[in-house]
């Protein structure tokens, strides 16, 4: 009796809910789920890094969105800050050996530079010597929107290097925290 009481207030509770246009709870979450004490794909240098691909089955995220799911994953978590040669090379080797054509890092255009989103010092830059307009990077080609920083690999047969690209195009994203 207990339980078929239970069921018939659960059952009443999800009717007034709906009454009231509450959707039902998969919709509350467009993206990327609240994941506390998440598993880091690696640690090293004292951060620790997640790599979205290896979790989403390779989805893509605009740059805010990338900022989005790092930070969604609670406990410090940011996109990358490459802030050392042993990062940068660290980084490099990721893309290389994942076969990455690119990825979001946490670096955003600040004045006439840029700056990592993690406080990091930006002290290192990989910047590649060409691009869509073959030109020296940070070139800033689309219409001065460029606002977010890339790795790319080998995009314009250039290794893999550092473009400035609009935020609004989507990439897989290495997320850092110090660990």
């Amino acid at each position: 009796m207990k339980l078929v009481l239970l069921v018939s207030v659960v059952g009443l509770a999800a009717c007034q809910f709906q009454q009231f246009g509450f959707p039902p709870r998969r919709q509350f979450f467009s993206g990327p789920p609240q994941t506390f004490g998440v598993q880091a794909d690696d640690v090293r240098g004292g951060s620790a890094y997640y790599f979205s691909w290896r979790h989403d089955g390779g989805r893509k995220y605009t740059g805010n969105a990338a900022f989005s799911l790092c930070t969604s994953l609670g406990g410090g978590w940011q996109p990358v800050g490459i802030s050392s040669p042993d990062e940068l090379r660290y980084v490099n080797s990721i893309v290389g050996r994942e076969r990455l054509e690119y990825i979001w890092t946490g670096g955003v255009k600040s004045g006439n530079g840029f700056r990592w989103l993690n406080g990091e010092p930006f002290s290192v830059a990989d910047w590649s010597h060409t691009g869509g307009l073959r030109r020296p990077q940070p070139d800033n080609r689309e219409g001065g929107q460029e606002n977010c920083l890339a790795v790319l690999n080998n995009f314009y047969n250039d290794g893999i290097k550092w473009h400035d690209v609009a935020c609004h195009h989507v990439k897989p994203v290495i997320c850092e925290r110090r660990a």
